[in-house]
């Protein structure tokens, strides 16, 4: 009896060796598939055997790996590549783009953009509506209406398209696929309502992390910085760092906007903090403070450029630069708050640039004034650190696309690489 107890106990142990040997051996093989396909990806018309040198992959290997993507059509052959040595010419190997197609919803509290996008991307549609309904309910239908009429203009079905992203203004669970407590005032379960007619992977992400992502993926020498978003959506920070955006379940990491920066200002109704950023300088508070300064009618400059004109960020800072006193002091209050705000959050998150996007720091004037804080809050050179994003509208559009290419080919490929 004791023999065959041992026997079993051994036999035991040979068989869970075995199983983890396997599934290391299955790790390593989507491992070296997503390091070729990234590869592919990131070099277009590569040879195999430039390829093979890059990865330090086997030939055979290799060839075993291409083949398996070509059956899946991730990849494709082209032309022959020019050569000066004899024998078989190398073949050009591309990744194909066109393969599946992207949903991205963009949404923010005031417009929503549903993008159709190639896996490049590249924008194929565009639709945009206001994100303002009587009730969330009537929000969702229509998001659900349109992607369903182009699936249908289009004969396509949902097994042609990789996933849906979705990039969200403000509070989001990236985990219960929740969205709206800071513009519709309620809970939206966005996931849920989509994956009901929609039976594909379903991606969400706060906005501006989503612009991080987005920002390092167009510009891969951008890592380890902190983007500060500045615009009429109101102010937001995502943390990139060592090759990931850095997150947690209620997306609490990086909320520049709702740091404390002056306890004399009342408490946001959002983040429920005495005087934070957003309370203080958001382009709602400085639109409201303009509206009682051309009220006074004190500012001959202020009121002469708002007479019969929308108050906008243009006409703003052209009031600013033809010398309006109020305008001078509401901007220069951002700036300053903004400077302590940047200083305080990179000696808290550790990064040492800060890459800056938004309507604000298209200004030059504006950009002068918060380089002026800088300078004078901290007497290291912080603002050699600072640039401004060059990510383009159309860019800035993909985002919620690049999302879903970022999850599915990048930080999650041993997961969805059969649903490929």
């Amino acid at each position: 009896f004791r023999s065959i107890k041992i026997f079993l106990c051994y036999t035991l142990i040979i068989i869970k060796f075995e199983v983890n040997f396997m599934k290391q051996l299955s790790k390593l093989k989507v491992k070296n598939i997503s390091s070729v396909l990234q590869s592919i990806r990131d070099n277009s018309n590569i040879s195999k055997k430039n390829l093979s040198v890059m990865l330090g992959l086997s030939s055979p290997l290799l060839t075993n790996i291409c083949n398996e993507l070509k059956e899946k059509s991730l990849i494709f052959e082209g032309s022959t590549l020019p050569s000066n040595k004899a024998g078989r010419p190398e073949v050009a190997l591309n990744f194909n783009y066109n393969l599946k197609k992207i949903i991205g919803i963009n949404i923010s509290s005031e417009f929503t953009t549903i993008i159709i996008s190639n896996l490049f991307p590249s924008i194929i549609f565009e639709e945009k509506i206001e994100t303002k309904f009587d009730n969330s309910q009537k929000f969702l239908e229509i998001l659900k209406d349109i992607i369903s009429l182009y699936l249908s203009n289009n004969n396509l079905t949902t097994s042609d398209f990789l996933g849906i992203g979705i990039s969200s203004k403000g509070t989001t669970n990236i985990e219960e696929g929740i969205i709206g407590e800071d513009f519709f005032h309620e809970k939206i379960k966005i996931r849920e309502y989509l994956s009901n007619y929609f039976n594909i992977p379903i991606f969400i992400e706060n906005d501006v992390k989503v612009l991080a992502i987005t920002q390092n993926f167009f510009f891969p020498n951008d890592d380890n910085f902190f983007l500060v978003k500045y615009s009429i959506h109101g102010i937001g920070g995502a943390l990139f760092k060592d090759g990931k955006l850095y997150t947690n379940k209620n997306n609490s990491v990086g909320k520049i906007g709702h740091v404390i920066i002056d306890l004399n200002e009342e408490f946001c109704p959002i983040c429920k903090r005495k005087g934070c950023l957003e309370t203080c300088i958001s382009l709602k508070r400085i639109f409201s403070d303009l509206k009682k300064e051309i009220e006074k009618k004190e500012d001959y400059i202020l009121v002469k450029t708002f007479k019969d004109k929308d108050i906008n960020i243009e006409n703003l800072f052209s009031a600013f630069e033809n010398g309006s006193i109020s305008i001078n002091k509401l901007l220069r209050k951002s700036a300053s708050y903004l400077a302590q705000a940047l200083i305080n959050t990179s000696a808290i998150n550790g990064t040492n640039k800060v890459i800056l996007y938004g309507d604000f720091f298209l200004q030059d004037s504006y950009l002068f004034l918060l380089k002026q804080y800088l300078q004078e809050y901290e007497l290291s050179p912080f603002w050699r650190n600072v640039s401004v994003s060059t990510l383009t509208l159309e860019q800035e559009k993909l985002a919620s696309c690049v999302l879903v290419i970022k999850k599915v080919f990048y930080d999650n490929f041993e997961t969805y690489y059969n649903f490929l």
